[in-house]
């Protein structure tokens, strides 16, 4: 006789269920002996529940599957994970410029430092085998493996361990061709306002609108502006650039390690470690160049303002025929001027310091010869410590002296072929200064040319050989 038992599993063998097929003319209760038949028909071998065998043989209900036995899923794998210190999908669309990179200081969201951590790498984790109802091993899914190297982009670096992706430089990140750089160029697509707020960044700075005024943008590198900048600050480790002009009111002021170019300037303040070149022309502005300030286009105006340059300074026009004062300089460094002024300072305090002490000390041992062995001991205290200090400065001032004397010296080598030109016209009422001399025109000079020569401001014709 057929067995009236028969075994089902699901797909995974995971589970089995017992059904009960009636046989026609054959109604006697299902046997313990008939589920013994059946298990050793199909195997079955793991995870049996007797309970759930002892139901199937009570309930004695055809065609309806009864679980019976259960095997263990396997533990599943996990995948290598990369997880990213900030937004990757918004990285993206600024990247390829669809985010407004103005508005709500979006910029500032991918702004990292040297050592940040920029993406980090989980590794795969293996799973546990599982078992089936026929007692076999169920394997996991081998898991996938990823690498950060292939996002490592322009200063960036993946640790020995692979498992960490860290910026190299302080920059802006920027992601191009599945790549994650990180830039020393930081670009400003519109205006400088207060939608992007003040910038200190690392690199470059560039902005392709106006800076608005009371605004503040530093940079280790360079900064370059293609429209106005208003009454603001910049501040440049290197050059700045300036393609429109400066509207300073009063209140702009740009300070460059290296050079400053802009095509005019208008109530501002300029300090230039090296060059100051002005494209049309300067109007009532403090510009401070290092080596040389020059305005090299048209109309070439140097028209109101104090303007000081260690070695030349040229323009076109220099001065104002509306009676607006007009300081020129040359012939000095102006950080250099400052420290004379304070080491003189500096000596002449030492110097007025050690008199008074040496009047005290003379007092004390005058009251001690008188006090013998009654002289206070605060008193004594006091007689030390002045002599102590006479004696450091003494040291101190021959020091002092030798920084003067060589800071002196290099002002000497500075003022060595020094020149003021203005190729078209010096004005009258314009005050010039040659390193400690000074030139007041009391009347206009047409292609003048000022230099210092056996101490005294010399002014002759200027002819441009170009």
């Amino acid at each position: 006789m057929a067995n009236r038992i028969e075994v089902k599993t699901d797909a995974n063998n995971l589970n089995a269920f017992l059904i009960y097929r009636p046989i026609e003319g054959y109604d006697k209760p299902i046997t313990q002996e008939e589920v013994d038949q059946a298990f050793t028909i199909w195997k079955i071998k793991y995870g049996i529940d007797e309970s759930a065998i002892r139901r199937f043989i009570e309930m004695n209900t055809p065609d309806v599957p009864v679980p019976f036995a259960k095997g263990v899923p396997p533990k599943e794998s996990h995948d290598a994970e990369i997880v990213f210190n900030f937004d990757f999908e918004k990285l993206k669309k600024y990247s390829s410029g669809k985010v407004d990179r103005i508005h709500g200081n979006v910029y500032k969201d991918f702004l990292v430092k040297k050592g940040l951590l920029i993406a980090k790498r989980i590794p795969p984790q293996e799973g546990e085998p599982g078992i089936d109802v026929y007692g076999k091993k169920i394997m996991p899914k081998k898991p996938k493996d990823t690498s950060l190297k292939k996002l490592q982009g322009e200063n960036t670096i993946v640790d020995p361990d692979e498992t960490k992706l860290v910026a190299l430089k302080e920059g802006i990140l920027r992601y191009e061709k599945d790549k994650i750089n990180v830039d020393q160029i930081l670009i400003i697509t519109g205006e400088l306002d207060a939608g992007v707020g003040n910038i200190d960044f690392e690199g470059t700075v560039i902005i392709e609108g106006t800076v608005k005024p009371g605004f503040i943008v530093k940079a280790r590198e360079d900064i370059k502006v293609n429209d106005i900048v208003e009454a603001a600050t910049l501040v440049a480790g290197r050059d700045i650039e300036v393609k429109a002009g400066i509207k300073g009111r009063g209140k702009a002021f740009l300070s460059a390690g290296r050079d400053i170019k802009v095509r005019f300037v208008e109530n501002a303040e300029f300090e230039a470690g090296r060059d100051i070149i002005i494209e049309s022309a300067s109007v009532n502005s403090t510009l401070k160049a290092k080596n040389s300030l020059r305005i090299e286009g048209q109309p070439g105006e140097l028209v109101g303002g104090y303007t000081s340059s260690g070695h030349e300074l040229i323009a076109n026009q220099i001065g104002s025929n509306m009676n607006l004062k007009t300081s020129v300089e040359v012939g000095i460094d102006p950080s250099l001027r400052e420290k004379i002024t304070l080491l003189q300072s500096q000596i002449k305090i030492d110097e007025d310091n050690i008199r008074k002490l040496q009047l005290i000390v003379k007092k004390l041992k005058t009251l001690r010869e008188k006090m013998k062995n009654q002289f206070p001991k605060d008193k004594l205290d006091m007689l030390l410590k002045s002599v102590q200090t006479i004696n450091n400065l003494n040291v101190e001032i021959p020091k002092l002296k030798d920084e003067l004397s060589e800071t002196e010296k290099k002002i000497e080598l500075m003022v060595s072929g020094a020149k003021i030109i203005a190729k078209n016209i010096l004005y009258a009422g314009t005050e010039i200064t040659i390193r400690d001399r000074k030139f007041y025109a009391n009347r206009d000079y047409e292609k003048a040319i000022l230099v210092l020569e056996d101490g005294e401001i010399r002014i002759g014709g200027y002819r441009n050989n170009k």
